[in-house]
């Protein structure tokens, strides 16, 4: 398999069966190179300000801040999510799954509309595990 760059490299060729190269038109395409970029400067240094103080604060950079959230976040017994929005999307899929299964029983039975009854055999053909209470 010929890779896409066999074009730019010449073939090896014996001296004597090399024919004389043909004169270019004037118009031969060349090879461009691409221009460059600029390169993105540094941004320029300040010079610190003295302060007015004559006290220098220094201050603490807290490097394990992770860990300490990790620790106090695995201690923790409080829900993470708000409860009013998660018991939303729960309501939600809720119904969606079983509009779904009512859709398919109404299919089933050679009908397109949904009725009551389909709602109420789908919620009996899950049981009381997948949400019948």
């Amino acid at each position: 398999m010929l890779s896409p760059w066999h074009a730019l490299r010449p073939l090896p060729v014996s001296p004597r069966s090399r024919a004389p190269d043909p004169p270019q038109p004037a118009t031969a395409p060349r090879w461009h190179r691409k221009p460059e970029t600029p390169r993105r400067r540094s941004p320029t240094r300040r010079t610190p300000r003295p302060s007015t103080s004559g006290a220098t604060v220094t201050r603490r950079v807290g490097h394990f801040t992770w860990l300490r959230e990790i620790r106090k976040l695995q201690k923790s017994t409080d829900l993470l999510l708000r409860k009013a929005p998660f018991s939303r999307v729960a309501a939600e899929a809720f119904l969606v799954h079983l509009f779904e299964d009512a859709y398919l029983l109404s299919l089933h039975a050679g009908r397109v509309t949904l009725f009551p009854k389909d709602v109420q055999l789908a919620r009996r053909i899950r049981g009381i595990q997948e949400g019948l209470g």
